[in-house]
């Protein structure tokens, strides 16, 4: 079962939320509350996009040009 809330959040908060969110916003929503409420202060890696981790590993000093290079080259296709 499900119900409708209504909650006052600062513009730029909601305008971040519809940019990212594309249409899922009320499980995203609910899943922000449920970790919220199970005091779920963990991070879950399997969590974050693929896209972004690559994006993220692309951009670190560490990595080797050659690895850099597959990572773009997997980013662009």
């Amino acid at each position: 079962m499900k119900t409708i809330i209504s909650a006052n959040i600062p513009v730029e908060l909601a305008i971040r939320l519809k940019d990212k969110t594309k249409g899922t916003r009320s499980r995203v929503i609910a899943r922000a509350l449920k970790a919220y409420l199970d005091d779920k202060d963990s991070f879950d890696i399997s969590d974050v996009p693929t896209r972004t981790l690559l994006a993220v590993l692309h951009a670190r000093e560490e990595v080797s040009k050659q690895t850099k290079t597959i990572i773009l080259a997997e980013l662009n296709a």
